[in-house]
């Protein structure tokens, strides 16, 4: 036989009837209340809280201030020494309620496993690490703040979820950063798309002009006419300007993994470079061999001037093609990881809800249960 507890009020608004489990009365109930459930709610909130601060995009992590990383470092270990000293004993107290005592050990199984490692290796940073291992510090705060924060939300989600005064699944009880990062999951997505979609044209523009460029480049050894030239110059000022705007606006949103952020990264700084060396050296090039055709007119300047012009076409095409070989490559590479990226994403991101959750976030009194609502 299960118990019901009296509805209680809070203000003028009933809260929902309690269901005890049998064998579980209203004063077991209200000491693993008072003594253990809702102080692990309001740690892990309180984590959340402060979490929250610095929970930013990758991008943010690695080129902020100096000042910005000592605080950002600084959270990050005030909030592994508050799991420490006060969620672990917290989820030490068996609960009488089954379903709770199994969100209570599944939640210290997570716990031991990120203290073995994620804990562990904040340990083994100096307090100092911002000024002695910046680089190694700002690539681990990537990792360890999503990590963190998703064991601080999935942990209250699967606590509250199993309160007896929930009345929703584990989904429903997270933090006010959860819907957030959904959206965040579907902007990401919904912008890889169109970067896929961007890139198909781009890479059949590179398979109509690179080929052909590459093979008569190597060849002929001298810079291609201005007729030639003119679709790939057109071609490679989109690629270094709207495309890679493009990028560099994907690298900024927050969902963005490190090793994505550190892939993207490279070609977003690489292709405008690239296309900005190739053109500069063609127009430069041409300039050169135009000038000195010109020269080689003059009756003064004979046959060295025509030997000259012949040189300086040789050497800036021998220049042009190896810059040209790695655009194509950086492409060819950028190719192949976008339609894998694009898959990964899709598969990491969130379901969608019932509805848009809420969940108050105010401090919890003892006896009352977080208020939420769908």
């Amino acid at each position: 036989m299960r118990r019901r507890l009296t509805p209680v009020r809070r203000g003028v608004d009933p809260v929902d009837v309690i269901t005890l489990p049998d064998g579980v009365t209203e004063g077991m109930w209200r000491r693993e209340l008072e003594r253990w459930q809702n102080p692990r709610l309001r740690t892990l909130l309180g984590c959340l809280r402060r979490l929250d601060a610095v929970h930013e995009s990758n991008i943010a992590i690695l080129n902020c201030s100096p000042s910005r990383l000592v605080v950002m470092w600084a959270t990050v270990r005030e909030v592994a020494a508050l799991v420490r000293a006060d969620l672990a004993p917290l989820l030490a107290e068996p609960s009488p309620i089954p379903a709770l005592d199994a969100s209570r050990q599944s939640v210290a199984i997570s716990l031991g496993h990120l203290e073995a490692t994620l804990l562990a290796q904040i340990d083994g940073f100096a307090s100092d690490a911002p000024s002695r291992q910046e680089h190694e510090l700002r690539r681990f705060l990537c990792v360890a703040v999503g990590q963190i924060h998703a064991f601080l939300q999935d942990s209250f989600g699967s606590l509250m979820a199993s309160d007896p005064r929930g009345t929703h699944d584990a989904d429903y009880y997270l933090s006010k950063e959860f819907p957030r990062d959904v959206e965040e999951s579907e902007w990401l997505y919904a912008s890889v798309l169109a970067l896929d979609a961007d890139f198909r044209q781009i890479e059949r523009e590179r398979r109509r002009l690179f080929p052909d460029f590459l093979e008569r480049v190597a060849g002929n050894q001298h810079l291609p006419d201005p007729a030639e030239w003119s679709g790939m110059a057109s071609f490679l000022r989109h690629l270094g300007t709207d495309f890679a705007a493009r990028l560099r606006t994907i690298l900024l949103l927050r969902a963005i993994r490190l090793t994505e952020l550190e892939l993207l990264s490279h070609h977003a700084s690489e292709i405008p470079i690239a296309c900005r060396v190739l053109l500069e050296l063609y127009e430069s090039g041409r300039q050169a061999v135009n000038a000195l055709a010109f020269a080689r007119a003059a009756p003064a300047a004979g046959e060295e001037g025509h030997r000259m012009a012949i040189l300086v076409d040789g050497t800036l095409s021998a220049r042009l093609l190896p810059q040209a070989r790695a655009l194509d490559d950086s492409l060819r590479d950028l190719g192949a990881f976008i339609p894998i990226w694009r898959q990964g994403v899709s598969q990491r991101r969130a379901l969608a809800f019932r509805g848009p959750p809420r969940i108050d976030l105010s401090p919890i009194q003892d006896g009352e249960p977080p208020a939420a609502s769908s």
